[in-house]
């Protein structure tokens, strides 16, 4: 101790200060100029300069992040792949080196053939994991091989055919709701902020085919599970969010936004495991019963299968892991659709002539529900509608739900020919890769659902003025992402999102509200913030469609 206080008495403050200084100084001109300029294999992978508009005095521990935050996702990557190719080298914070992939055999190396050897950042996992659990989405490596075998059986094309009809029931609720608050707004413009129900329709169905869980979400607005998600992905902004990324332990400041946020995660934690033992009390009855009305819903196909298993070694499926499955599922599940069906409504509002079409052929194929046949909803029947289905489709490729997606390197590898050093974080951007020209056309970035139908059923001077979409083009379409990693729920998720058009577009139309502004949120999804506010109407075969087009 008494040396201890010697050195204290003998070192002066400025010194020690300046000392810390120089110290910290030297550590970020290496990491931020030196390293990646001159050392790192990464410099000789083609990319944007430091400089630029948002970064004026090319300042190097900035890199291109500003771009990245200043711009619309997608807009930078998609600038930096039109003007250095299908890999390209770019400067995050703090100028750390990163790689975006637009490259086909580039994208096959590292999201399929390798996709094992590229898990998702740490960071991400930490961010993600308290909301949604560590389940499919988030496990790695042999964890998420046995979840996702278990899985498969459940997402299968059987099982999906069988849901249509619990689905339909949250989506006629609120096509019903939207239906007669426009009623009750008379001759005045019903202007609605649809991102809340859209959000509470989505877990009700999330809920009924997931879980046989009903959330109540639509029809009693302080249901707790509702409340809890809204809290969220709504509440929470982008600086919490980016704070929260990035700081580790910012969570645990005992701030009012992340005590109702740890309160919401308690609550969605509490919920999952209360199902868990309802799922598995149904289970065993089933066992002892003759009755082979045994639930559809995705979780007890689960856990029926799961229960064949004969024990962890085997790959049975703890209940900690079937508790992060649901999590999973109604985080991802209901999030994701909510934003496509925003995203798609939007759309119909400011191109009035695809709405138009869209809902001629639902009612001319389908018709409109009736008292003695409600749910005249089938798997089959939507998907035979081609235009429907070349909206939902290009509108995943216009809008996609999730604009960027990262992965790590776990070790030294090559892509193109280039090395790739351990711990290197690889971007694929589906909000650029869908708007590139070179592979959509000049028309790349307008909402033009032709480009995805057979060319025989369109008129000549359409084909003519339309690049259609070819199984080449693939590997530039990533809505839900390729190889083993892929979005397991995609086709669950796509027949959803159908049915709840088909209920709020068969009685209902879309306008756009004058004046009213918004910007696209790169977030967990990529939604609207504030929201999205539409005109909703009546629609009569009298209405004209009188929306002017505006620029998305």
């Amino acid at each position: 101790m008494a040396v201890v206080s010697t050195l204290a008495r003998a070192i002066d403050p400025f010194t020690a200060i300046s000392t810390l200084f120089a110290l910290l100084s030297s550590f970020l001109f290496y990491k931020a100029y030196l390293l990646p300029n001159y050392l790192s294999p990464l410099r000789h992978i083609p990319g944007p300069p430091t400089k630029s508009k948002y970064n004026k005095y090319n300042l190097p521990f900035l890199g291109n992040f500003l771009d990245i935050i200043k711009e619309e996702a997608g807009v930078p990557h998609r600038r930096w792949i039109e003007q250095y190719g299908g890999i390209v080298c770019y400067g995050g914070l703090f100028n750390r080196k990163r790689i975006l992939l637009a490259d086909p055999k580039a994208i096959q190396h590292v999201f399929n053939t390798h996709s094992y050897k590229y898990p998702k950042p740490q960071n991400l996992i930490r961010l993600l994991g308290e909301v949604i659990g560590h389940g499919v989405l988030l496990a790695e490596g042999d964890a998420h091989r046995k979840q996702r075998k278990m899985l498969n059986p459940a997402f299968s094309h059987k099982h999906i055919k069988d849901m249509v009809h619990i689905m339909a029931g949250p989506a006629e609720i609120l096509g019903r709701q939207w239906e007669e608050r426009v009623d009750r707004s008379g001759e005045k413009p019903f202007e609605l902020d649809i991102t809340g129900d859209l959000g509470s329709c989505t877990l009700d169905i999330i809920g009924l085919s997931g879980f046989g869980y009903d959330f109540q979400a639509l029809t009693n607005p302080e249901n707790e599970m509702s409340m809890a998600y809204r809290e969220l992905f709504y509440k929470e902004t982008t600086s919490a969010q980016f704070l929260r990324f990035f700081i580790p332990y910012y969570s645990k400041i005992p701030t009012q936004a992340n005590i109702d946020r740890t309160k919401a995660i308690r609550t969605i934690d509490r919920v999952t495991m209360q199902i868990i033992h309802e799922k598995h009390a149904q289970a065993n009855d089933a066992k002892h019963s003759k009755d082979d009305n045994s639930s559809k819903d995705l979780m007890s196909i689960l856990i029926r299968g799961n229960e064949q298993v004969g024990s962890l070694e085997d790959g049975k499926l703890t209940d900690t892991e079937l508790k992060d499955q649901i999590m999973t599922f109604l985080a991802a599940g209901h999030e994701t659709t909510s934003v496509t069906v925003t995203w798609m409504l939007y759309v119909f509002s400011i191109y009035p002539e695809v709405q138009r079409k869209v809902r001629q052929e639902m009612l001319a194929h389908i018709g409109r529900p009736t008292e003695s046949n409600k749910s005249p909803l089938a798997y089959d029947a939507l998907n035979a509608l081609p235009y429907l289905n070349a909206c939902v489709k290009e509108l995943l490729r216009f809008i996609p739900p999730v604009p960027t997606t990262s992965r790590v390197a776990s070790e030294d590898d090559t892509i193109l020919g280039y090395e790739i050093p351990k711990g290197t974080q690889v971007f694929l951007a589906p909000a650029a890769l869908h708007k590139l020209k070179s592979v959509y056309g000049e028309d790349a970035e307008d909402f033009k659902p032709e480009r995805w139908m057979d060319p025989s059923t369109l008129t000549e001077e359409q084909r003519k003025s339309t690049k259609f979409v070819t199984s080449e083009m693939s590997w530039a379409y990533q809505p839900f992402i390729t190889g083993p990693r892929n979005c397991i729920g995609s086709k669950f998720a796509t027949i959803e999102t159908k049915i709840i058009l088909y209920y709020l577009l068969i009685n209902l139309e879309y306008h756009p509200v004058p004046g009213f502004k918004f910007k696209k949120s790169s977030r967990i999804t990529w939604r609207p913030f504030p929201g999205m506010n539409l005109i909703i109407k009546r629609f009569s075969d009298d209405n004209s469609d009188d929306s002017t087009l505006v620029e998305p």
